[in-house]
């Protein structure tokens, strides 16, 4: 019987055959691992970019229009809150000016993004509106639907998202057409997250 000092040289023998086997494939692998990597990153890069861009996020943003019954210009603010994949609640508020007074609009809106990219999009919802009721110049608030339907182009350089929409409000019998347009940025944005 051998003892393990007289087996040590054969161990040995075979053991370096089989490091330096284990040390060529590892030399392989450092050399190769980086390309592989280098060659997936655009791809991954790719995947997150248009999975970003499909999922709805959070926006705040500012917009301006103008009123072609009222000949006012408009100046306001919006918030797009994802409600599901294509649908979203779109609170707003515009200040109309023209030359004799300053009425203003609060919106309650839902949005349905159209097409694959969602780009495209037209909603409804509900107007409290204070418009002047007579010469003197009073006001009173009356509630009206809105339709719209609109663009938002997406972020690919930086984070804002401009938008322009055509908007019609039904109150009191009256369709006023509105054309609005403006920016949306990301709340993470805003948040710094």
């Amino acid at each position: 019987m051998r003892t393990h000092l007289e087996q040590a040289p054969a161990f040995f023998a075979r053991s370096r055959s089989a490091r330096r086997t284990a040390l060529a494939i590892a030399a392989l692998f450092l050399v190769l691992a980086p390309q592989a990597v280098q060659a997936q990153r655009p791809r991954a890069r790719a995947g997150q970019l248009a999975a970003r861009l499909a999922t709805p996020v959070p926006m705040i943003g500012i917009r301006s229009g103008y009123d072609f019954e009222g000949e006012a210009w408009s100046l306001g603010g919006q918030v797009r809150l994802p409600v599901a994949r294509r649908l979203e609640l779109v609170p707003s508020g515009d200040a109309f000016f023209d030359s004799e007074r300053t009425d203003w609009q609060l919106n309650a809106d839902l949005a349905l993004r159209l097409g694959r990219r969602g780009g495209l999009y037209v909603g409804a919802g509900l107007a409290a509106a204070s418009r002047a009721a007579d010469a003197d110049g009073d006001s009173n608030a009356r509630l009206g639907t809105n339709l719209f339907a609109g663009f938002q182009a997406r972020g690919r350089l930086l984070p804002v998202r401009p938008f322009a929409e055509a908007r019609w409000t039904l109150v009191d019998g009256d369709s006023p057409f509105r054309l609005a347009f403006g920016a949306n940025l990301p709340l993470r944005a805003v948040l710094g997250r």
